[in-house]
């Protein structure tokens, strides 16, 4: 308004300008100059949380984008322990003898449950991995999330139940401890992971056709040989999606993204158990 007002008047009365006093002149000036400052400031404590300030500088925004950047990484691996808790509870659960029995006596339920779980498990995953708006939606993303958990629970129990519960006790304490080693290496190291995407791809791909070939060959060499690549690779994708979640070379996922990113970790683990799993189990069945 200030500076409307100093334009109209100078229009309005430009033959007689050196009528006007100067100090109105200058006045109006140090009035739209006081505004823009005030709508600055305004602006300015709007985007900046209290207590940080927008230098001109970069360090401040850093500062505001690490403080989120640790928030988003509590929440995967609170979101993650969440996950894990409860498939393992569920394996676990699963390991008394009456539960065997029933399973044992009603192999045809148990059979359909699993192909449920296996359908249930993809269409979920296709759902967060595919629409980004539903992967962000609340609580529409936890839902799917859980649907997730439950039937990765059902499918990673389906596959341990046959074992003793010490072995299946033992993949469980090993999972926990070779995760939290490999996510502390991810997050330690200089080695930059998240631009072995490709490679990562190429080297699954090849275990999947080196997978067929030993069921084939059925050599239990061959199959050791398999089991101790694939927990390599399992062991391989935790560190490139733990990089991925802390951002730290520049490669990441975004904050909106938490569920994809839980969704991805749990995975990962998840396979690292059953890789161990069979490895304790061949272990075991090569003493014996």
């Amino acid at each position: 308004m200030n500076q409307n007002n100093s334009l109209d008047d100078n229009q309005g009365c430009a033959p007689q300008m050196n009528e006007k006093p100067m100090d109105n002149q200058f006045s109006s000036h140090l009035d739209y100059q006081q505004d823009s400052d005030y709508n600055q400031d305004n602006n300015i404590s709007q985007q900046y949380p209290v207590g940080i300030k927008s230098g001109q500088n970069s360090e401040d925004e850093q500062i505001i984008q690490a403080i989120i950047r640790n928030g988003f990484i509590a929440k995967v691996f609170g979101i993650v322990a969440i996950q894990l808790a409860f498939t393992f509870s569920f394996i676990l659960l699963c390991q008394i003898r009456a539960i065997k029995n029933f399973v044992a006596q009603n192999e045809g339920f148990c059979s359909f449950l699993v192909v449920t779980s296996v359908i249930g498990f993809i269409v979920s995953v296709c759902l967060i991995s595919c629409s980004r708006s539903l992967a962000r939606k609340v609580p529409i993303n936890y839902v799917i999330l859980f649907f997730v958990t439950l039937c990765e629970s059902i499918l990673a129990t389906s596959a341990s139940i046959y074992y003793p519960i010490d072995i299946v006790a033992s993949a469980i304490l090993l999972t926990i401890a070779a995760s939290l080693g490999i996510i502390t290496y991810a997050l330690k190291t200089k080695r930059d992971m998240t631009s072995c995407g490709m490679a990562l791809f190429v080297f699954a791909s090849q275990l999947f056709f080196f997978g067929i070939l030993s069921l084939f060959l059925r050599s239990q060499f061959l199959n050791l040989v398999y089991t101790l690549l694939c927990t390599v690779m399992v062991g391989m994708y935790l560190v490139y999606d733990v990089q991925l979640i802390s951002g730290k070379f520049g490669i990441q996922y975004s904050v909106d993204d938490y569920i994809f990113a839980a969704m991805e970790l749990y995975i990962d683990i998840i396979r690292l158990f059953l890789e161990i799993l069979r490895i304790l189990s061949k272990l075991q069945k090569n003493n014996n």
